[in-house]
């Protein structure tokens, strides 16, 4: 009896000891070059930073977290963290998960520019963009060989796409995001003065995209733009250019 009760103290003080496990000595044990913490405080289940930059590339200010100590029982880490890196800067918050299944996440929402977006991109795009950018995940699980589950949507607001042939004003085009038997799908849609899109986009194993939709411009399109159109696809009886590509990423 006193053994097992010994065995319950000396328990009970190795997880006070990791609860309470100051964040400073964590931070040394990350790997260096990839993740960079700065002023941190607190502990980690919860605590705060001043910065996490990831890869010398990608910053996070102001970072908090706050670990769901119940979820451990399961055996699925969770956490609530939120991040802000200024007021007119990239922004985000939610449900963060991550146990046997793979990473999970609830009711995210990150707010950036066609500024930042464009840093995070691995490829340069051939024309200049702008406006701002919300996504909102209600729910993701990872699974093979991107998803087991996802529903959300991205807004990309004051749209505007520039490049040699010409301005085109997009609106505030909209995609919704689905999981369907493991791929990634975006159903795109987008309206305003000088263009009407839709796109059915599908992401699969290995990098593999579908993408289907039409483009139908307007009289108020630049001329130069509406002729490229006719570069990329047929016309059906609509007067609306078709498309059809496929590929890998």
């Amino acid at each position: 009896m006193k053994f097992k009760i010994a065995i319950l103290v000396v328990f009970v003080y190795l997880i006070t000891l990791v609860v309470n496990l100051p964040l400073a000595v964590v931070v040394d044990w990350l790997p260096r070059g990839s993740i960079k913490v700065n002023n941190a405080t607190g502990t980690i289940w919860k605590g705060q930073a001043k910065e996490i930059v990831v890869n010398r590339k990608l910053s996070f200010d102001n970072v908090k977290w706050d670990v769901q100590l119940i979820s451990l029982l399961t055996l699925n880490l969770k956490a609530d963290a939120s991040f802000n890196n200024g007021s007119e800067a990239m922004s985000g918050k939610g449900i963060i998960g991550y146990g046997f299944s793979g990473v999970s996440a609830s009711n995210v929402i990150l707010d950036l520019s066609s500024k930042e977006l464009l840093t995070l991109l691995p490829k340069r795009l051939p024309a200049k963009i702008s406006g701002d950018f919300s996504a909102v995940i209600k729910e993701f699980t990872q699974g093979k060989p991107y998803c087991e589950q996802l529903q959300g949507n991205v807004l990309w607001q004051d749209a505007v796409v520039t490049s040699k042939l010409g301005v085109v004003n997009l609106a505030s085009p909209t995609v919704d995001l689905g999981c369907d038997n493991g791929e990634i799908t975006a159903f795109v849609t987008q309206e305003s003065d000088e263009l009407a899109t839709t796109l059915d986009i599908s992401l699969g194993e290995g990098g593999i995209y579908k993408l289907n939709g039409e483009i139908q411009g307007t009289d108020k399109l630049a001329p130069s733009v509406a002729k490229s159109l006719t570069w990329i696809g047929p016309k059906n009886k609509n007067g609306a250019t078709t498309l059809s590509f496929s590929g890998k990423l």
